[in-house]
């Protein structure tokens, strides 16, 4: 199993359980392997951004032949009913920055397998805005969310939730565009790699589990929330994540 997250200080409740931990340098990136429960894990940090998330999934899938991938980390709430803390098991994504609407698509909506035709001389194309996770995955980690003892972030009980999930280039910090966001996609939160790691699962046939902690609120208090609750709501998907791990 690969597993992928932007910061280290996201990757560390996955490391901590691990066994027989390695460091393994692949050219200029870092990967650690260890084991749990009998699986063979790999991790590795992407930092943030949609294109490093694809070039480490993609280096990830192709140096150790994964049978899946598990992404985790931070997330800015845009759902008015997200708190610090709580959990968001990802079942859709869309890459809210991907914009063509000038050719009538809709936002987020992708342009791929374009051609063109011999017939017409026209380009044709094949669209998709929405990438999956592996419903095999998420349904289990949501029962497991479900019935985990999280850790209380301050007086809040963290909550589980599951949805959609937005990634794009950009740091959401202020109030109005977080407000965009949520109009337009009803996304459950933000981040800046897990849609692009979900496509790049989808290209490889690569079953795939994200699990998103709120860190701030995707508003103009993110920059200090983040800073202060990072580690206290990330914590709790490694309980989560090592008994995914003991029941595959």
């Amino acid at each position: 199993i690969g597993i992928i997250g932007a910061m280290d200080e996201e990757l560390t409740p996955i490391r901590a359980i691990l066994s027989n931990l390695e460091k393994l340098e692949k050219g200029k990136r870092t990967f650690w392997h260890g084991e749990d429960y009998g699986n063979q894990i790999f991790l590795t940090r992407c930092d943030p951004g949609k294109v490093n998330a694809v070039i480490a999934t993609q280096q990830m899938i192709d140096l150790f032949d994964v049978d899946a991938i598990f992404n985790m980390g931070s997330s800015g709430a845009l759902a008015p009913e997200l708190e610090v803390g709580d959990l968001v098991v990802a079942s859709e994504f869309i890459q809210h920055d991907y914009d063509v609407t000038d050719w009538g698509l809709k936002p987020g909506e992708l342009l791929l397998d374009i051609i063109m035709s011999n017939k017409t001389g026209q380009m044709e194309f094949r669209s998709q805005q929405i990438f999956k996770s592996h419903p095999g995955l998420t349904q289990l980690a949501i029962e497991i969310a479900k019935t985990t003892e999280l850790t209380s972030l301050g007086s809040h009980s963290p909550k589980i939730f599951s949805g959609r999930i937005l990634s794009g280039d950009q740091f959401i910090g202020k109030p109005e565009k977080a407000r965009e966001l949520w109009n337009t996609h009803h996304g459950l939160c933000t981040d800046m790699e897990a849609a692009a790691i979900a496509h790049t699962c989808e290209v490889n046939q690569v079953p795939f589990l994200c699990i998103r902690a709120i860190s701030d609120k995707a508003d103009h208090s993110a920059v200090v929330s983040f800073t202060d609750f990072l580690v206290g709501a990330t914590a709790n998907y490694g309980k989560i994540f090592e008994r995914i791990l003991q029941t595959l």
